[in-house]
């Protein structure tokens, strides 16, 4: 089985890469202005498939955010089967990938990493993405899906989460029906785990005070709130500040 380049070329040249700009991918992946991240984040959706193929079919996380940076940038990160970072030697793949000035380019940087990589293309792509809250997810989400449309990926959408709660998932769904099983992959799953844990760290501890969390009117206002509906106990009293995820220029001012 070979590439389909028909379909990769048509997906690609919906997604051209801006002149002028040069992307590297880092620890936290792609960072930079919004905007500019399509064709990368489209790319991403590409890599993704190919990284599950090489694991055998493992699911592979994509995350668009850019957790603290300011509200016009955003980012990307591909997130490996256990929930752990990216392994450092597919971070080349990812740069290059980027960059790659047309889509016959495109399609030749995939082939050398089917190549490399020794791929079993017969095998099903899954791939799990969420995204945060800022004004320019919508448009690289569909940049993305795109990407995975391009390959066939056996794809899910968790929505807008957090990147610790997408990591969570990735690990879930890979150990399921395991020995190693890490839990279920929802957002109740993920609270239920977490908040447990916390409630069992705190047993017996002196009640606390309020506590005030300035979430930075970022996504992590709405989903720190459903934490504490499910921990449900004065060992989690919490005040959220600064939670308006819906304004435009209020995210992490």
């Amino acid at each position: 089985m070979s590439l389909n380049v028909e379909q990769i070329s048509k997906y690609s040249d919906k997604h051209p890469k801006p002149e002028s700009i040069t992307f590297t991918y880092g620890t936290a992946g792609f960072r930079t202005i919004g905007e500019t991240l399509e064709s990368t984040v489209f790319r991403c959706g590409m890599l993704a498939a190919l990284r599950s193929q090489s694991k055998q079919g493992k699911v592979i996380g994509l995350m668009v955010t850019a957790s603290h940076n300011r509200e016009e940038d955003n980012g990307v990160k591909l997130v490996d089967p256990m929930g752990e970072m990216l392994q450092q030697s597919w971070e080349s793949y990812c740069t290059t990938m980027a960059n790659a000035a047309t889509t016959e380019d495109v399609v030749n940087v995939l082939a050398h990493i089917v190549q490399e990589e020794r791929i079993d293309l017969t095998i099903k792509p899954r791939v799990v993405y969420a995204r945060d809250t800022r004004p320019s997810g919508p448009l690289l989400q569909a940049a993305l899906e795109d990407g995975l449309a391009a390959l066939d990926v056996d794809a899910t959408n968790y929505g807008v989460v957090t990147t610790p709660q997408l990591h969570y998932f990735v690990r879930c769904l890979n150990t399921e029906n395991t020995s190693a099983a890490y839990g279920e992959p929802t957002e109740a799953g993920y609270n239920a785990k977490y908040g447990q844990a916390f409630l069992r760290l705190v047993s017996g501890k002196q009640t606390p005070s309020t506590l005030y969390i300035d979430a930075a009117n970022g996504v992590g206002a709405p989903q720190v709130l459903k934490l504490a509906e499910a921990i449900n106990s004065p060992y989690f009293n919490i005040e959220v500040r600064n939670s308006d995820t819906q304004t435009l220029g209020k995210l992490n001012v």
